[in-house]
């Protein structure tokens, strides 16, 4: 049996002229994510490919897939995030990108799932799921799959926003104050409901993209310590090798010796 889609969030993005935005290497576990460039270029990051997107460009980003992202602007950009649980993957569990034909009717179903938004959450109504639906057709061929595992819905944005966000200072004060709870209830809902606690998850977060940037990059220690928000490569190392049971050079020589042998 699968599940119907679930519109968690649409996320607006303006970068103004002369002003630049980066969002590092990351993945989402559990959701879909739709970008579309309104306005201006962006540049897409994934599996050691950097695409430029121009404006029109829809990308669809599936669960667990790394990308980073860079905006640059000589003039106002703007785009939208939309962010999806979905019972549907992609062939390959690939990027998929398009420019659809008619932008205009893409900003308007945009603007109709933000008013389903509003009234519903996460929107899941029948015409939330038409136009998701439709959006979908536009940039891929999907098949069914059962999805595996569901989230709350009023966690889902705030679990997209630790995981690109893992790099920087964690407040557990301002992520429950986001979810509109106090620490005390924020803690004890996002563990039963994600499994480990808040600060548990931001360093798994850490950890795995430390992960990836080992086996996915040349970059040195002391640089993916600070990617992944460690003041030191002393302090990285130590966590690296508390989680990982390896250190962080050791780690990359056995995978690079794996490869090797293949």
């Amino acid at each position: 049996m699968t599940r119907t889609f679930e519109l968690h969030a649409i996320e607006s993005m303006t970068v103004a002229t002369g002003k630049s935005a980066h969002i590092p290497l990351h993945r989402h576990q559990q959701l879909a994510e739709w970008l579309w460039v309104e306005s201006g270029e962006l540049e897409l990051t994934a599996n050691a490919e950097c695409l430029t997107l121009g404006p029109g460009a829809l990308a669809l980003i599936p669960p667990g897939q790394w990308h980073a992202l860079s905006f640059a602007s000589s003039s106002e950009q703007r785009y939208q995030r939309l962010l999806v649980t979905h019972p549907l993957e992609s062939v390959n569990n690939a990027i998929c990108f398009t420019y659809p034909a008619h932008p205009a009717f893409l900003a308007s179903v945009i603007d109709e799932l933000g008013r389903e938004l509003q009234h519903s959450a996460p929107a899941s109504s029948k015409q939330a799921q038409l136009l998701l639906h439709w959006l979908y057709g536009t940039a891929a061929k999907p098949q069914s799959v059962p999805i595996q595992a569901a989230i709350p819905s009023n966690m889902a944005p705030i679990l997209h926003h630790m995981e690109e966000t893992c790099h920087l200072p964690f407040s557990l004060e301002s992520t429950a104050a986001a979810s509109g709870l106090s620490k005390f209830h924020f803690s004890r809902h996002f563990k039963d409901s994600v499994g480990r606690t808040p600060l548990q998850f931001v360093i798994s977060c850490r950890m795995e993209r430390a992960r990836q940037l080992l086996l996915a990059s040349e970059q040195s220690v002391a640089d993916i310590a600070r990617l992944c928000g460690y003041k030191s490569a002393t302090q990285f190392h130590a966590a690296f090798t508390r989680h990982h049971g390896s250190t962080p050079k050791r780690f990359r020589e056995q995978q690079q010796n794996l490869e090797a042998k293949r």
